[in-house]
């Protein structure tokens, strides 16, 4: 059981070479029912899915070369369950990329998440990240930050969108370290100072701790004609009692034009009650600057997990967000359905995923 929903992992995990070659499909379905307490003005009850994990569709291969060499690719992409639609602009609009591993690390090239979701999310979360709802995830009254996403994702650890046009090279283990970098073409002529993307990772793990450190700086067409942009930058860690595992995180997020600003912290804790049945209790709090008129946003989420089988399981999310500040002032729980038009907002969900 305890190999069941970890894998789940892999799925969004750069790709690590395997001994022999080979071309595998893969996927996941998650799918259940959601109550909010304001979205847009009035409470909603939906059908929602790609929230315990994203719904998702692809196939990922690897060819031995020998001598420690190999080449990979993944084409990964995201769709709504519900209505069959494809998320992200393409059927392999998440991820696509291909690339080389050697021994001494990893370049790909393509479309690709940086630094801010590999390292924060994936890497610093581990066998934890199963059981960490979308909706456990930061959000908030924060609409004048410039986020090329809105509110959603401002922090960039929710793997809310690659970047294209990228080049990336991650470094193997060594004695518990590991470095990446990640550079984002903006592909334009003449445009080469703007309208790109950088990206730093490092990680340290050793026996039940880790640790973990992000930069990445996008420039963006919107933001002082892709001049400037948002610039995030964080660390994080975990250490892993057995059946308790901690983490904590702290994220910057910056827009270097117009100087808004918000500092984002994050504890959490897991506990495994037996083999099949997990708990999350994670506490966000996100404190933006004058810029954003002081707005601010506490959150506390609960998510209770049961697995049924080794690619199935059941569970119930719990998050409430209240927001406050000096104007504009809403709550916006990642992934819920609508905005709050108060500074509260509740989330409710029971539902099921499936891997495959």
């Amino acid at each position: 059981m305890k190999k069941a929903i970890p894998a789940v992992i892999l799925l969004s995990l750069p790709f690590v070479a395997q001994a022999q070659s080979s071309v595998t499909l893969f996927g996941l379905i998650d799918a259940g029912l959601t109550y909010t307490s304001n979205a847009g003005g009035n409470h909603s009850f939906t059908e929602q899915s790609g929230i315990q994990a994203p719904d998702l569709f692809g196939v990922r291969g690897v060819e031995d070369l020998g001598g420690g060499y190999s080449t990979l690719f993944v084409l990964d992409g995201s769709f709504s369950l519900n209505t069959g639609a494809q998320n992200g602009g393409g059927i392999f609009g998440r991820e696509s990329y291909v690339g080389i591993s050697t021994p001494w690390g990893t370049v790909t090239l393509g479309n690709q998440f940086d630094y801010m979701y590999d390292n924060l999310s994936l890497a610093r979360w581990g066998n934890q990240i199963p059981y960490v709802s979308l909706y456990q995830l930061p959000d908030g009254p924060f609409s004048k930050l410039g986020a090329p996403l809105g509110t959603f994702d401002y922090t960039r650890i929710a793997g809310g969108q690659a970047t294209n046009n990228t080049v990336k090279f991650t470094s193997n283990n060594y004695a518990g370290f590991n470095v990446g970098a990640m550079y984002g073409l903006s592909n334009l002529a003449g445009a080469g100072g703007t309208d790109n993307m950088s990206s730093f990772g490092a990680n340290y793990a050793a026996g039940p701790i880790r640790l973990d450190a992000a930069y990445t700086f996008a420039r963006q067409d919107s933001i002082n004609d892709g001049h400037d942009g948002i610039r995030n930058f964080g660390l994080g860690g975990r250490y892993d009692f057995g059946k308790l595992a901690l983490d904590a995180l702290y994220i910057n997020t910056h827009n270097t034009f117009n100087g808004a600003h918000v500092d984002t912290y994050e504890v959490g804790a897991l506990y495994s009650f037996a083999p099949d049945t997990y708990a999350y209790l994670q506490y966000i709090f996100a404190d933006g600057n004058e810029v954003l008129t002081d707005n601010k946003s506490h959150q506390i989420g609960l998510t209770l997990d049961y697995l049924l089988s080794k690619r199935t399981d059941v569970y119930i999310n719990g998050i409430y967000e209240h927001a406050s500040g000096g104007s504009d002032v809403f709550a916006a729980i990642s992934g819920a359905p609508g905005t709050s038009t108060t500074g509260n907002q509740t989330v409710v969900r029971v539902a099921m995923r499936h891997l495959f």
